[in-house]
């Protein structure tokens, strides 16, 4: 036995579905005109409109500045006024106070945090672990201890090689040195011959003949006085020519004269051999002791004369 489909009495939902597609459509062109039209409508800025919006523009942002130049003035009066700085400090502070606050906290919340996972941690794993740090910590301070101990024996060793050096730099200078006695002077009726020890070298102020050297020696005469400058190239090198002093000396060995020598700083060795030479002639002699910062040797009517040691 077949089944009949029922069939609608009319034709009114095709004529329902006929009308909804219709409408559909022509809402659908009505779109499209809108946007077509809406497209077509749209001006084109002009160059007119461009120059006119970019002058808008530039007074807004000239309107700010000026804005932003009166806000920038009015700040920094408040900030001159003592008031407003002390503010500004009080501020200052107080942010200060509360980061260091802030701080506290978090250093309070993480040792509450550390206190709770220790508590959370076995009691005797807690101990092993302790005891582990002891014994590292005994570790290092013995390690310590043994740096220690090492850098004062160094020191020990180091203070008693400054010792034996000193001692050695001490006996090498005593060595070196050579222990001077006091001359012994003594009043001559005989006449003083001088000579000058300067640039490690001998100057005579007189020559074989006795008379003046002026070739040695740059001699300048005032009414009272006359100043002896030796010259730097000139003079006699007692190391080198020694043979010329001590004849120079020989010619002056008859018992009636004695040598006064004016050493200066730079010409002691100079003078030590000069002396010995005159010694061995047996010529008596005086020295004294003159400065480079003093200048030059004056003599004069007024002044003294060294004695014969």
């Amino acid at each position: 036995m077949n089944l009949r489909r029922k069939q609608p009495a009319d034709s009114l939902y095709l004529l329902l579905d006929t009308l909804c597609n219709a409408f559909g459509g022509i809402i659908l062109l009505a779109v499209l005109v809108v946007l077509l039209t809406s497209k077509e409508k749209t001006p084109a800025s002009t160059p007119a409109d461009s120059q006119e919006r970019l002058q808008r523009r530039l007074e807004l942002a000239q309107s700010n500045l000026q804005k932003a130049q009166q806000l920038a003035a009015k700040l920094q009066s408040q900030a001159a006024n003592p008031g407003t700085r002390t503010q500004m400090d009080l501020l200052r502070s107080r942010k200060e106070i509360q980061d260091a606050i802030q701080q506290i906290r978090e250093a309070n919340e993480q040792n509450s945090k550390d206190l709770d996972s220790a508590s959370a941690v076995d009691p005797a794993e807690r101990l092993k672990f302790l005891n582990a740090q002891l014994a590292a910590a005994r570790i290092k301070k013995l390690d310590t201890t043994n740096s220690l101990t090492v850098a004062t024996e160094n020191r020990q060793q180091l203070n008693v090689m400054m010792t034996d050096l000193e001692k050695q730099v001490t006996n090498k200078i005593g060595e070196l040195q050579r222990p001077l006695r006091l001359p012994k002077e003594h009043e001559t009726g005989k006449r003083v011959i001088y000579i000058i020890a300067r640039y490690d070298k001998i100057y005579l102020c007189r020559n074989y003949d006795l008379s003046r050297n002026e070739n040695d020696i740059k001699w300048t005469s005032t009414l009272t006085d006359e100043i002896a400058e030796p010259i730097e190239d000139k003079g006699i090198d007692p190391a080198n020519n020694a043979a010329g002093l001590a004849n120079f000396f020989k010619t002056l060995s008859d018992g009636t004269i004695y040598i006064a020598f004016c050493v200066y700083e730079d010409s002691f060795p100079a003078f030590i051999q000069a002396k010995q030479a005159a010694s061995e002639a047996g010529l008596a002699y005086g020295w004294e002791p003159w400065l480079i910062g003093d200048g030059p040797v004056v003599f004069t009517a007024f002044g003294h004369t060294p004695k014969p040691q």
